[in-house]
């Protein structure tokens, strides 16, 4: 018999108040008479990375904007496992939002260094260290396969015209809840209908123009690569937090240019379409990846 497992998600909500000083977020929880980071149980239909940036409102009242995820965490309550995984989040101005105080009675900001020494548990303090590593000061940037198209042999138009299939429809109508706690202030994409099509939902609530770039296309990339590298170099010089939606043979070229010699464990994913890879930079240097698995159909 399999063991249940609790899904749980959550962040380390964080703030800079100088050069020097960084402070976190620490939670007092009533309940269990302990001082944690934010985080929940993820509903059902919910992504974890949705749940934690509800769960940060809920329980902080502060609006955030995520950066890299740090980190897994598994610690069995009686007899069933739960795992937490944690993400990065900076805090955005004043709290707006009202705790409950049965579930959060208390909310302190520390440094880093008197974290380690309030935090309850082994576990969050784990977290903490991956926070100090990468959690800081990182721009995401999101690098998304289009939604599932109709397949090739199916179409007897251009290719750049080649649509999506109904399962892509429905993956980019649920694309937004996935990305909007990355604060998305750009949407590029490629000219390709089957790319447009992915972004357009998510454009459309954010009352965003999408930016069409022909370099970002299949047939572009092949004959040549370095003008889609340049337009991507564009963005990340930018400091824009942004979306470009391209290709399965476009994205991993891409991303390859951008880490050098580094590895990356999560781009052994590949990627299917409607996933994504998230590139967190700072100053040109990509410090963390993320993947995205595509939305639930």
């Amino acid at each position: 018999m399999q063991t249940p497992v609790i899904q749980a998600a959550g962040a380390v909500l964080w703030r800079r108040l100088s050069d020097e000083l960084v402070q976190v977020a620490l939670i007092h929880r009533p309940r269990y008479d302990d001082w944690s980071f934010p985080k929940g149980k993820v509903e059902a239909g919910e992504s974890e990375i949705s749940c934690a940036f509800r769960e940060v409102l809920e329980e902080t009242g502060y609006e955030s904007i995520f950066g890299p995820e740090l980190c897994k965490i598994n610690y069995l309550v009686g007899e069933t496992t739960k795992t937490v995984r944690y993400w990065s989040a900076q805090a955005l101005g004043e709290a707006k939002g009202v705790m409950d105080p049965a579930e959060v009675d208390q909310l302190i900001w520390v440094t880093i260094a008197d974290a380690y020494d309030k935090l309850s548990r082994e576990g969050d303090k784990e977290v903490l260290v991956n926070f100090e590593k990468f959690g800081i000061d990182t721009t995401p940037l999101v690098l998304l396969r289009h939604g599932k198209a109709i397949a090739r042999e199916e179409w007897e138009g251009d290719d750049g015209d080649r649509p999506l299939a109904q399962l892509g429809q429905i993956q980019s109508m649920r694309m937004l809840a996935r990305y909007l706690p990355f604060g998305i202030t750009e949407i590029h994409t490629s000219d390709a209908v089957r790319c447009y099509e992915t972004v357009a939902p998510m454009a459309r609530s954010l009352s965003l123009d999408m930016i069409y770039w022909s370099e970002l296309s299949e047939y572009a990339y092949e004959k040549d690569k370095r003008a889609a590298i340049n337009v991507v170099n564009d963005i990340i010089e930018s400091e824009a937090h942004a979306i470009v939606c391209g290709h399965n043979p476009v994205i991993p070229g891409i991303v390859a240019k951008f880490i050098g010699k580094k590895s990356f464990k999560q781009l052994d994913h590949g990627l299917m379409p409607g996933e994504a890879f998230i590139l967190h930079h700072r100053d040109g240097e990509v410090i963390a990846i993320d993947w995205m698995p595509a939305p639930d159909a």
